[in-house]
């Protein structure tokens, strides 16, 4: 079974992968894979074509290398909507191809595969998995957890939450909810209910 797991920014979706982890499960994270994907070559190629030299590291990394600032990247692309969506269409194929080819690889020797992905439903990657389970957090607590970890500015966080799709709207696209608003103990008991749920 291939289980994709989705939530917004402070509702502890990274949390719930650990803990999969040190229950035995296999997790593949798809940050992890966009982070390589940005810097194969022919992406780097195609994101300079499209966005301009100035999203390139001012420095060269030690190799002689190229290689993209994601911050600049990020201050390119995410003002217009457009830009996003060419953004997508070049990096959106090689990462999905790479998920797949580190499914199959894990389903060599694991019934279970889970797969963490950020933009789940806005990426439209529900085909993808037999089930998808949202890790669900109210908006006071991915706030307050955001805060404390990042140290950002209230009002940024606000807008970062505001800019993400709707938790009440992936609440009914999920098909399975993990409730995340407690403790880490509250957390673990969720988990184990999921897993006996499904029995996997």
């Amino acid at each position: 079974m291939i289980i994709g797991l989705t939530g917004g920014i402070g509702t502890g979706k990274s949390t719930v992968s650990r803990k999969l982890r040190e229950r035995g499960y296999p997790v593949i994270d798809l940050d992890v894979i966009s982070r390589e994907v940005i810097e194969y070559p022919e992406v780097i190629n195609e994101l300079v074509r499209n966005f301009g030299i100035e999203i390139l590291e001012s420095q060269n990394n030690i190799s002689g290398k190229k290689s993209i600032s994601r911050n600049k990247l990020r201050q390119t692309v995410f003002k217009e909507e457009k830009k996003v969506s060419v953004l997508n269409s070049i990096m959106h194929p090689p990462i999905v191809e790479e998920m797949r080819r580190q499914v199959e690889n894990f389903k060599k020797n694991y019934k279970t595969v889970f797969v963490e992905v950020q933009l789940l439903f806005e990426a439209k990657l529900e085909k993808e998995f037999d089930l998808t389970v949202l890790v669900y957090a109210d908006k006071k607590t991915q706030l307050e957890r955001v805060l404390k970890r990042d140290g950002r500015k209230e009002e940024e966080v606000q807008q970062i939450i505001n800019a993400q799709m709707d938790m009440t709207e992936k609440r009914r696209l999920s098909n399975y909810i993990i409730e995340n608003n407690g403790d880490s103990e509250m957390l673990d008991l969720e988990i184990e209910k999921f897993i006996k749920k499904l029995k996997i």
